[in-house]
């Protein structure tokens, strides 16, 4: 499983992953959120979602359907696995880079995390609980990563991966990471705006 916050390169993630030689599951009628939030100058996700429909995540059997098979899920979702035994990596992205893909992406403000306003703080809260309540279980293998650190150095990322068990050819997966595509980068962002 890949999860993560929203716009923190899941579906980069996914979409690496798949081209490394794993078989995913998704719903490619996800894929119409680039062309209701999207235009000619700005696809939000221009390789897919690579997410399942929003009722999946809900049936009492998620996510057991999909054994074999590598899926998304976003942190939530992770509140939702009966004992049963995954491999799951976390992606990680600067808040403030978060914020303002989100921001553009939908044109509203960032959604609550944990309950609290979505921030620097309520994101590494979050992250951090979601990390430890995986760690805490003998059923996971966790890896995390940050999404800058993917994009800067993708053989070193699917390597670390590879590495862990996961079934990828680390060349394979590195070559789909586009850096082009970051297009949120703190160092050139105004905080706030």
């Amino acid at each position: 499983m890949v999860s993560g916050f929203m716009r923190s390169g899941t579906s980069m993630m996914m979409k690496a992953l798949g081209a490394g030689g794993m078989d995913l599951e998704f719903d490619p009628a996800r894929d119409e959120m680039n062309d209701q939030w999207g235009d000619e100058s700005y696809r939000p996700n221009e390789g897919g979602f690579y997410e399942l429909d929003s009722e999946t995540y809900r049936r009492p059997d998620f996510p057991l359907p999909f054994k074999g098979k590598l899926i998304k899920g976003l942190f939530g979702a992770l509140g939702r696995l009966p004992v049963h035994g995954y491999r799951i990596v976390i992606m990680l992205r600067d808040p403030e880079e978060i914020r303002q893909s989100y921001e553009a992406f939908f044109s509203k403000t960032c959604p609550l995390i944990s309950g609290e306003p979505f921030s620097a703080d309520s994101y590494w809260k979050a992250a951090g609980w979601w990390i430890s309540q995986m760690k805490n279980r003998r059923d996971v293998e966790l890896a995390v990563l940050n999404y800058r650190d993917v994009v800067l150095s993708p053989i070193s990322a699917f390597s670390l991966l590879a590495a862990k068990g996961w079934p990828i050819d680390p060349g394979k997966a590195a070559r789909i990471v586009n850096p082009d595509l970051c297009r949120f980068k703190k160092e050139e962002l105004v905080p706030g705006l």
